[in-house]
């Protein structure tokens, strides 16, 4: 213990000296690993400090201070202090935190601490047992003896820079916000502001009330027309549009040509009808629905298997993945551990584990072996190879959990893009496309 506690920096020797002759009192730390810890959290506070206080030094010196005539659009590309650009760190399983970085996903926490109330009344339920009372009146009713003044004074003695009245308000603020129910509208209100202004929304109303605005602007007339003048601009017409265009111009009478022309704008729509109609859904990819089959998982041993391949037959994977109840799990390629059979390639292996991700799975829940049908390969290390492995591993995940088919789907993961140039194919020049000119032989 003696080498234990010999100070490493003179701030730590101040802090045991402080600790020793605090030691009589109680509430002090007493025994050596006690001293030792109160030490090092006190160092660790300062530490924290620092840092941040030179974090925030250097940000100052990039913060753009004035706008310059045009800097208003690049600079609300991405700005330091739009929390929308950062990353949610940990994004892949076991990758590399920096120390004392911020994540964005702590932040929130710390911000959802100190924003709502929430986290006062969970205090209060665990320190109280589950004591709900539905009014500040309630409360000093069920209490008997003590009222409101007691507490003030009581709450005054504890925190000695509160003068009386201030303590009271304190009381009556805290009993408040506990007997407020968490749905009351006035709470929902203040915890949309507060995410707003912290920029952290993940209130799912937000979006319904966002979709449900867009549907109703794409029914007018006003964006039906703009979006088929869009459209008409990006060349999306045929010969059959054209004609019908002209049809309906010819078909519109004086009167109306002049009416319509007096905004200048709507006689496009009288004569971009049809075509507008049959743009209007085009883009849906968004809204169509995923088909959800029944799980295919086999009863007595619990696998379910999925298939990938990519570029004709030279890579064919079938993935194996069963559940492991342990948090053990592993993801092996030929038996062999993904590092090992990918050479290293981290990028190569996240691509192997991003179906987990999207089905917003952990990897460790689950015990995954690929197998390889395809042509033997001296090296699976290649891109190509592991978009296989990718899709035959999501192909099983849907297998297993079929709900998972729904993200996995929109990510375009169960997919594959058939404008893809086609693969490489010995005797031609690029490996693609391009003959050999002919030379005598």
């Amino acid at each position: 213990m003696k080498q234990l506690l010999s100070p490493k920096t003179a701030r730590h020797a101040r802090l045991f000296r402080l600790a020793n002759t605090l030691a009589g009192q109680n509430g002090a730390p007493q025994s050596d690993g006690e001293k030792l810890s109160w030490v090092n959290s006190h160092i660790k506070r300062t530490q924290d400090m620092e840092l941040s206080r030179e974090e925030e030094a250097l940000r100052e010196r990039i913060m753009p201070l004035e706008v310059g005539n045009n800097a208003v659009v690049s600079n609300s590309q991405a700005t330091h202090g739009n929390l929308f650009h950062f990353r949610e760190y940990p994004m892949y399983p076991g990758e590399y935190v920096p120390a004392g970085h911020n994540t964005l996903s702590s932040l929130r926490d710390e911000l959802r601490n100190d924003l709502t109330a929430q986290s006062l009344k969970e205090a209060w339920m665990r320190v109280s047992g589950g004591i709900y009372f539905k009014s500040v009146d309630d409360y000093y009713a069920s209490v008997d003896g003590l009222d409101q003044e007691q507490l003030g004074e009581i709450v005054a003695a504890l925190l000695p820079d509160l003068r009386q009245y201030e303590a009271q308000a304190l009381v009556t603020k805290v009993l408040e916000s506990l007997s407020k129910p968490a749905d009351s509208p006035s709470r929902q209100l203040s915890r949309t502001i507060t995410a707003d202004a912290v920029g952290l929304d993940s209130a799912p109303g937000h979006y319904t009330n966002f979709l449900e605005w867009m549907g109703r602007m794409t029914e007018t007339k006003a964006f039906k027309t703009e979006h088929a003048l869009f459209e008409f601009s990006r060349r999306k017409f045929n010969r059959e549009d054209v004609r019908v265009m002209f049809e309906n111009y010819n078909l519109m009478s004086k009167t109306a040509l002049e009416s319509d022309s007096a905004d200048s704008y709507s006689h496009f729509y009288a004569v971009l009808r049809d075509f507008s109609r049959k743009v209007a859904g085009e883009d849906t990819r968004h809204q169509i629905g995923v088909r959800i089959d029944p799980a295919e998982v086999d009863t007595e041993t619990g696998v379910a298997v999925g298939h990938g391949r990519a570029d004709g037959e030279k890579y064919m994977f079938t993935a194996l993945i069963r559940e492991n109840c342990d948090r053990r799990g592993s993801v092996t390629l030929l038996g062999k551990p993904l590092s090992l059979a990918f050479d290293d390639k981290s990028w190569l292996m996240e691509m192997v584990l991003m179906p987990f991700d999207e089905a917003k799975l952990d990897f460790r829940d689950f015990d995954v072996n690929i197998v390889s049908e395809g042509k033997a390969m001296p090296s699976l290390a290649n891109e190509i190879a592991a978009f296989a492995c990718r899709m035959a591993v999501a192909n099983a995940i849907t297998k297993l959990l079929p709900l998972t088919r729904i993200p996995l789907k929109k990510s375009g993961l169960l997919s594959v893009d058939r404008r893809r140039e086609p693969g490489q194919f010995p005797g031609f020049v690029d490996g693609k496309k391009n003959k050999r000119k002919f030379a005598k032989r």
